[in-house]
């Protein structure tokens, strides 16, 4: 089950315009009072004599989904069976890589990485990584019938990143990565001689988590779901495998269960597979032991229907720390730009990318959370690039969070 604390016979969070100082105090008073009525039951006290109740230095986490930099499901409006038209795919193609250097990864990266410098956070969860391979001369047809996998790197979206932050003194690494999809096709690059000229164009998906320098990392699982979305595309089927990265971090002296994941899109009869996803990841991160902090891009919102990872991560026990903020009414939209990223205003109207948290503290059967305090990122007009172009089209989200935890009397 998930709740909100109870003041009062009420769930109300204090107004907006209280102080910091002065909402600290009544949640933290709330928190200790229910802990309190809890901890005085008999059985409980007998199990818990010997630990008491506190609360974890803050952590920051941020989640924030890069954006490949175009709309790669136009792929899908080429008919690679049509006998007139053999070159639809490779224009598609051709686009799509178009479209990819117009928006420009690595100016986007380095607006990011302002965010990052900015907010400094703990852990950084990282979808839509790409990397981005070329092959010349090309040795696939028109539809596919992969030779040999191309291997001249185009762009590679996490080593630009990293790059970024340490040219702005910011020292993270790589705590893991997975690759997801792998696909790749050949693009129309010109006509010689009156013949197309072909360059094979591979794109390979991750995620990653990022943490700072001083942050250890162990118990790392990088696995794909069991359930994923396959597109017949002429005779063959592309699939776009997605998966997770769980590893255990220690950030300031306490150990989290770190998730990230990126769940497949809405639409067209997808919302099952998302679903599958979604209690795949639950059930390998229900029995953590450890407090769970999961971030992603989840493709589901709170006015989705009750099926749908939204709630079923919300009736798992997770709690969704934006319910939890402090601070002025906000619809935390995160999603999406337009894909070219020249939209003029922001065109966010869905909150897809989420911080989830859970905790198991002793018998309560429900997640308790100290002060949280959240930011959307790259979401304000004076966050677009120096060409006009938004970081990404989805905004990022940076939580400060702390997590209560039991801790042994050694009086």
């Amino acid at each position: 089950m998930n709740a909100k604390l109870t003041i009062s016979g009420s769930t109300k969070v204090p107004r907006a315009n209280a102080t910091p100082f002065l909402k600290s105090w009544i949640l933290m008073t709330a928190v200790i009072s229910f802990l309190v009525i809890f901890f005085s039951n008999p059985s409980v006290v007998a199990a818990d004599e010997d630990r008491f109740f506190n609360f974890s230095r803050p952590i920051t986490v941020m989640t924030q989904n890069l954006y490949v930099g175009a709309d790669i499901f136009k792929l899908f409006s080429a008919d690679p069976n049509d006998p007139e038209d053999p070159l639809q795919v490779p224009r598609a193609v051709a686009e799509i890589l178009t479209d990819i250097h117009e928006t420009g990864f690595p100016q986007r990266a380095d607006a990011m990485a302002g965010e990052i410098a900015r907010y400094r956070p703990d852990v950084i969860g990282l979808q839509e990584v790409s990397l981005i391979r070329t092959q010349t001369p090309s040795d696939l047809d028109p539809v596919g019938g992969n030779q040999s996998p191309a291997q001249t790197v185009l762009y590679d979206y996490l080593d630009i990143l990293i790059t970024t932050l340490a040219e702005k003194g910011l020292n993270y690494k790589i705590a893991a990565v997975i690759e997801n999809a792998d696909v790749e096709l050949p693009a129309l690059t010109g006509i010689d001689n009156g013949q197309p000229v072909f360059t094979d164009v591979r794109l390979t998906d991750r995620d990653a988590v990022l943490v700072r320098h001083r942050v250890k990392t162990t118990n790392v699982v990088a696995r794909h779901f069991s359930t994923n979305l396959s597109i017949p595309f002429g005779s063959d089927t592309i699939t776009f495998k997605r998966g997770f990265i769980a590893l255990d971090a220690k950030i300031k002296g306490r150990v989290y269960r770190i998730a990230n994941t990126h769940l497949e899109v809405q639409g067209q009869g997808y919302e099952m597979i998302q679903s599958a996803q979604a209690q795949e990841l639950i059930n390998q991160l229900i029995d953590s032991r450890k407090p769970v902090v999961l971030i992603g891009d989840f493709n589901s919102g709170p006015n989705d229907a009750e099926m749908q990872p939204y709630h079923l991560l919300s009736a798992a026990g997770f709690a969704d720390a934006w319910e939890r903020r402090w601070g002025r009414p906000d619809p935390g939209y995160t999603c999406c730009q337009e894909p070219d990223l020249l939209n003029a205003v922001s065109f966010l109207d869905e909150r897809i990318d989420q911080i989830w948290v859970r905790n198991a503290i002793s018998h309560l059967p429900i997640t308790i959370t100290g002060p949280i305090f959240m930011k959307l990122v790259g979401d304000d007009s004076w966050d677009k690039t120096i060409d006009g172009l938004w970081p990404s089209d989805h905004a990022g989200v940076n939580a400060w969070l702390m997590m209560p935890y039991f801790k042994k009397n050694t009086d």
